[in-house]
Parts: C-alpha cells; structure tokens; sequence
C-alpha cells in the first residue's frame, strides 16, 4: 500500500539499513513536502542509518546550500539499546528541518556557526535558534506526516 502512496518527484538517497523502507519513504516524502523541498531534482540529500554516530547524540545534520546529509542512530548512544522505529521516525523529522536550514542558507557551520547571516557560535545549545524551530517544528510535522496507518514493525 506504501508503495502505491509514493506520489511525489525527490527522494533522498537512503544508506545503510532502513527499517519499514516503503513507510519511511513516503514518510520522508511527507515531510519534504511539507518543509517545501520536495520538488528537489539535483539536490543531494543523503538520509544514513546507522547503530551510532557519536557519542551523544541520536541525530545529527550537516549541510550547506549545496548538499545535507541526516544520520540517524538506530541505538541509544548512552544505554546501546535499540531505538523504536518511532524514535527513529522522530529524530529523523528534526534533522530534515536542519536539512532544510542549510538548504536555504538559513544556517551555515562553515568556520563558524552562523543563523540567517549573524554570528551563533556562542549559544548555548537549547538557546540556538536552529534547534528552538527543529524542536518546535518536530512533533507538528511528525502529527501530521507519519502515515499511522500504514502497517510498520516497531
């Protein structure tokens, strides 16, 4: 049924092991919709899963103009326990909003980190203004995206 749901032209390069493929491919169609990235032809957005990809962290988004790459952990970075898809589903819906951050030049982390043109390098994390809208934009986004009636494995 995922599959017949796939309506959209840009699709993001996935690497690594996605779990419920289908779901997350119209998933992240949803949400690019949504952040208005979705009829993207030559952009390079690449989406990677893997167990870990640092030490603290269960997402994470680098980018620029030119090209984003979202890695999401499959595991937890503190205990090693496995992730829920949901978890994963989440954390890949604040990364996306990074993504679309750097694709508009909205921030950029080149020498320094800078947010619609002025120096961010001396926020605290909860206070920078790219996170305030991620974490804002996350739950909305995944309301209203994450097809729940698609059959997924947790």
């Amino acid at each position: 049924m995922a599959n017949e749901l796939l309506q959209y032209s840009y699709l993001p390069l996935f690497q690594g092991r996605v779990k419920n493929r289908l779901v997350t491919e119209y998933y992240v169609q949803s949400i690019l919709k949504e952040l208005g990235l979705h009829k993207l032809r030559t952009f390079p957005l690449k989406i990677r899963f893997s167990k870990t990809i640092t030490d603290d962290a269960v997402g994470l988004c680098e980018g620029s103009k030119k090209y984003a790459v979202v890695s999401i952990a499959t595991q937890c970075p503190e205990t090693g326990h496995p992730l829920t898809y949901l978890e994963m589903m989440k954390t890949l819906t604040h990364e996306l909003v990074h993504a679309r951050q750097f694709i508009r030049g909205q921030l950029t982390g080149i020498g320094v980190w800078k947010w619609k043109g002025r120096n961010a390098d001396n926020y605290n994390y909860e206070n920078q203004p790219w996170e305030k809208e991620a974490n804002r934009l996350e739950e909305t986004l995944f309301s209203k995206c994450f097809p729940i009636y698609l059959t997924f494995n947790q």
